[in-house]
Parts: C-alpha cells; sequence; structure tokens
C-alpha cells in the first residue's frame, strides 16, 4: 500500500505538466487500487486470517485488482512512457505473487496466468488502436511479453520446486514426531517397569534384611548372656557367620545400586592410610582362612593421589577380599609402584588364578570361577563388577590383571599422583569414639518390626544408654504428651508398616522438641537408598544400613551422638 501511494505521487510529478487532463482518471485508477489492497488487508488482520482458504482469497483479490489497475494505468498513460514506468509495477507484483503463494504452486500458476493473460490482451488492444500498425511498433509489446512470459514459467518452476521440498519436510517432521511418539510412549513404559521393578526389589530387599538383621542383633545379645559357655558360643560361631555371609552379599548389593547414582567428590587422598586401613579389616579374616596378608615394605610412603577416598578404598577392599577369597595356601600382599604420574597400586595372591577362558567375563556381575555349587561364603559375584563400575565413574583411573593359572594373579589399579597434600581425615567405619559416648543418653527408638526393634533396644541397652521404643509414631504419643526428658538421638527405620514414614516421625519428633534444637536423627534402612534421597531432611543425620553389623552400628551412632552436646535435662522423666 505504502508502495502504491509513493507511485501515485509520481504519476502526478510525472503527468502533471505534460497531459494534466488524464491525472483525473489516474486518480481514480489508484483510488480504486488502494482500496482493492486496504480491503482484503483488513480482513486478513482480523480473525478470519487464520482461515487458509479466506486469506488465500483475500491475497487474490488484492493482487488481481492491483494487476488491474496497472493495465488501466498503462492503457492512460503516454505510450513513450508506459513501458518505462508501468512495467517495473507488473515485476513487483509477480514476484508478490511468487513470494506469498511459493508453497502453493497451483494458486500460483491460475494467478500468475490470469495476469500474463489479461497482459497480452492489454497489449494487443492498445497496439490495435495505434496508428502505427509497423515491425517497429510490433516489437515492443512482443518483447515486454516475452519478458513476462518467462518470469512466468520461471516463478512457477521454482514455486513447485518449494511446494515439493515443504511437502517433503512436514512427512518429515511428522514421521520424526511421529516416531518420537512412539519411542517416548516406549520410554515412559520402561521408566514404569524401572520403578516398579526398583519398588519390588527395595522392598524384597528390606523384608528380608529385617529377620537378618534381628538374628545379628540376638546374636551378640546371647553371646553376652552365654559368656563361658563353650557349647553354645560354637553354635553362635555358626550362626552368626552364616548370616554374616548372608548381609555381606545384601551389601554388596546395595553398594552396586548406590553406584549408579553416586558423584565422585575428587581430592587428594593419603594412600598409605587407605592401605593401613584395609590391611588393618582383612588381617583377622586373612588369619582365619590360613593365609598371610601383608604390605610390601618400603623405604619410604606412597605419594597422595587425586581421587574418591571411599571408592578407592572401596576397589582395594574388593581387590583384597577377592584374593583372600580365592587363595587357599600362601599369601595376599598388597604393593605400590610409582610410574611417571600414575600411581599403581598392586594387590597380589598366590591363588587358584584365572583361566583365559574366564577373563574376559569375570568383570560381569554374579559370575564366580570355580564355584559350580553357589557357595554363598564366597559371595554373590559383584566384587570385581563393582571394581569395574568404579573405574569408569572414577576420572583419570584405570585396571588391569595378571595372572596364571594355578600360580596366581596381581590386579592393579593406576591412579593420578595428587601434587597437593591429602586432608587428614578417614571414613573408617571403626570408631574414634568409644560407645561409652552412649552411657546415660536418652534413645527414642522405631522399628516396624518386633523383632528388630527388641534387638537394637538390647544393642543399645548394652552401651549403658536409656532407650523408649516403639513400631510406630502412634507409640511415641504418649512419650511425646508426657512431655519427658529431651532424646539425645532418634534412632528409626525409614519404612514403617502403619501411618508416617521414618522421616515423618522424625520431623514429628523435632517440631515437639523445637525449643530444644534441632535433634539428630540416625537412620537404619535395609532399603536401597542412597543419602540424596534426604537432601531436604534437616541436618543433622545419619544413614545406617541393616546390614552392617551391631557393633559398628553402635559405633557409627556413638560417634554421631559425640559430635552433639548431650540434651537438656530441665524436664527429666524416668524411663
Amino acid at each position: 500500500m505504502l508502495v502504491w501511494v509513493m507511485f501515485a505521487g509520481r504519476d502526478w510529478w510525472l503527468l502533471n505538466s505534460l497531459d494534466p487532463g488524464i491525472l483525473l482518471h489516474i486518480g481514480y485508477l489508484r483510488l480504486a487500487g488502494a482500496v482493492g489492497i486496504a480491503v482484503p488487508v483488513w480482513t486478513i488482520w482480523g480473525p478470519r486470517g487464520f482461515d487458509e482458504r479466506c486469506a488465500v482469497r483475500c491475497m487474490s483479490v488484492g493482487t488481481l485488482t492491483t494487476w488491474f489497475c496497472l493495465l488501466g494505468l498503462m492503457a492512460l498513460y503516454p505510450t513513450a512512457m508506459a513501458f518505462r514506468e508501468i512495467v517495473p509495477g507488473f515485476l513487483l507484483v509477480l514476484f508478490m505473487i511468487f513470494t506469498s503463494f511459493r508453497l502453493r504452486g497451483i494458486t500460483a500458476t491460475w494467478l500468475v496466468g490470469i495476469c500474463v493473460l489479461t497482459y497480452y490482451v492489454t497489449e494487443l488492444c492498445l497496439y490495435l488502436s495505434s496508428r502505427d500498425t509497423g515491425a517497429t511498433a510490433a516489437a515492443g509489446p512482443v518483447s515486454r511479453g516475452t519478458m513476462v512470459t518467462i518470469m512466468y514459467l520461471a516463478g512457477i518452476i521454482i514455486c513447485i520446486q518449494f511446494e515439493v521440498a515443504a511437502r517433503r519436510e512436514f512427512e518429515f517432521r511428522r514421521t520424526l514426531r511421529a516416531a518420537k511418539a512412539r519411542v517416548e510412549a516406549q520410554n515412559v513404559r520402561m521408566r514404569e517397569l524401572i520403578k516398579e521393578k526398583e519398588r519390588f526389589f527395595s522392598s524384597a530387599y528390606h523384608d528380608i534384611q529385617q529377620p537378618l538383621a534381628a538374628i545379628n542383633l540376638f546374636i551378640r545379645s546371647a553371646r553376652i548372656k552365654l559368656e563361658g559357655e563353650h557349647a553354645a558360643s560354637h553354635d553362635l560361631d555358626v550362626i552368626e557367620e552364616t548370616a554374616r555371609d548372608i548381609l555381606d552379599m545384601f551389601k554388596d548389593i546395595q553398594d552396586y545400586s548406590e553406584l549408579g547414582s553416586y558423584i565422585p567428590h575428587i581430592a587428594p587422598v593419603d594412600t598409605q592410610a587407605v592401605l593401613t586401613e584395609v590391611f588393618e579389616q582383612y588381617l583377622e579374616p586373612a588369619r582365619s582362612h590360613g593365609i598371610e596378608l601383608r604390605i610390601s615394605g618400603r623405604r619410604r610412603r606412597p605419594p597422595p593421589i587425586e581421587s574418591d577416598r571411599s571408592l578407592f578404598k572401596r576397589v582395594l577392599s574388593n581387590f583384597v577380599s577377592n584374593a583372600i577369597k580365592n587363595t587357599s595356601t600362601g599369601g595376599v600382599v598388597i604393593g605400590w609402584v610409582e610410574i611417571g604420574e600414575w600411581l599403581r597400586i598392586d594387590v597380589r595372591d598366590t591363588g587358584v588364578g584365572i583361566s583365559p577362558v574366564h577373563r574376559e567375563a569375570i568383570f560381569a556381575e554374579y559370575y564366580q570361577i570355580d564355584n559350580p555349587g553357589r557357595d554363598r561364603s564366597k559371595g554373590l559375584g559383584l566384587g570385581l563388577s563393582i571394581v569395574h563400575r568404579v573405574i569408569g565413574i572414577l576420572p583419570k583411573h584405570s585396571m588391569s590383571f595378571w595372572s596364571v593359572e594355578g600360580r596366581g594373579s596381581r590386579f592393579s589399579l593406576y591412579a593420578p599422583i595428587s601434587e597437593m597434600a591429602p586432608v587428614i581425615g578417614t571414613d573408617d567405619t571403626k570408631s574414634d569414639a568409644s560407645t561409652s559416648v552412649l552411657k546415660g543418653r536418652y534413645v527414642l527408638l522405631c522399628d516396624d518390626e518386633p523383632a528388630v526393634l527388641e534387638g537394637l533396644r538390647r544393642l543399645f541397652s548394652s552401651a549403658g544408654a536409656l532407650v523408649d521404643t516403639a513400631e510406630s509414631m502412634a507409640g511415641f504419643e504418649a512419650i511425646l504428651f508426657d512431655d519427658g526428658r529431651i532424646p539425645d538421638i532418634i534412632v528409626t527405620d525409614i519404612r514403617l508398616r502403619d501411618g508416617p514414614t521414618g522421616i515423618e516421625l522424625a520431623e514429628r519428633i523435632r517440631q515437639h522438641f523445637a525449643w530444644a534444637g534441632v535433634l539428630p536423627v540416625a537412620f537404619i534402612t535395609g532399603e536401597l537408598i542412597s543419602p540424596h534421597a534426604l537432601r531436604d531432611f534437616a541436618e543433622p543425620f545419619v544413614l545406617l544400613r541393616k546390614s552392617s553389623a551391631p557393633e559398628s552400628t553402635l559405633a557409627e551412632v556413638s560417634r554421631f551422638v559425640a559430635a552433639k552436646p548431650p540434651a537438656g535435662f530441665d524436664h527429666v522423666r524416668d524411663p
């Protein structure tokens, strides 16, 4: 519309001095063209513009109105000026048609066809009405018509190509959307199946661990009562060893499951400290197997490494544990060697070795060599698969192994040497605080399994703690209503049979004693749950496992309580 109005001013500037008589007729045509453009634009600007058919009709009406007005202007303009001043307008209209209808080849074809046909008719009429009918007079219309025809054909070819390409792209996008929808539906279904499997596995894991934890707790209680009774003590040793084997298997499953969501914390690690901890941890098991465990003597300490201390210790522990299980005579040696920027930690044994047939499969889950009867004292076969996953998690770490069947094996871990001194600390499960810390402390204990609850009560009572127990939140209502002594720690299972979960129970008790500060909570669970799942629960809290030995549980709780001052004794109740 702006271009049309600008050219109207140009008409007046050109023709006012030549032939003012035709300006009125040209003005009528310019006004008709402006209306013919404005009405379709106004229509498309409204809601009807979203209807494609209506929009196409309006655009076609506006285009044809402009074209016919240009034909009329060409008839009114002086012959000498018509081509120079009007024909560029025809080309501009053709360009607008091919631009607006580039994805509608059929519409562009008949629309431009009408324009070209009417152009030829107009040129023919002007030629016939002209006094000069010679070859020279006919050359102008023919050349102009040829140019318009060429533009018409070229534009149609381009429109067809555009439309074909657009249709192919549309079909591709539609197919891609359908494929994505199918994949997403399958992914949703797979996620539901995985969640269902995880829920089942977690529930089964929890339910199976409950009686095993109770067995372990009551064995400890019975051992204390039967001190000196050697016959009974021997039977308890057998039961305890069996229960420990089963709990160790569950711990392997737990470790393997947790690695999927574990985020490593890379920091300088005191290599010597970890080697010593692992050595002390497996010294007694090695002796019980009748083999020797030692650390290779070196004149200097091994350099610190850049690693995750917990994962590094887990890899080394699994190497040593696997070596002890597969060695009947001789021993196991832990050593190290510095290789440039890397430290290689070796665990070498004189065991059965690994046949070349098995070397590709030893890192697979549940794969065990020379255990066709599935002797559970040898574990589930997850040790090396856990190592393989850990190596994949730790950056710049790798491993290798060498073995000769019948002569032993050597498993090696490669880790980058750290240029910084390690932070002094330990993640050792052994207690750095005596269990005497619990003496006189007040413990609120909750578990929905009566046997486990009684076993835990005896465990903490044996350490001198004052214990109140309940199987659910309802059991603590009377204790809270009495408003007695503030508990020093809340010990609860996470999954409770009736009513609130252990997390909700701990929050409820914390709210009741909110004026005394935030109470520490120890969650003792048999579920496959990581500490990350408790990220919304306020500190301080600790997550413990029912698969842990009673002594380890007692030591962890003691250390946790030792880090917090005793709760107030303003209102003391005889527990």
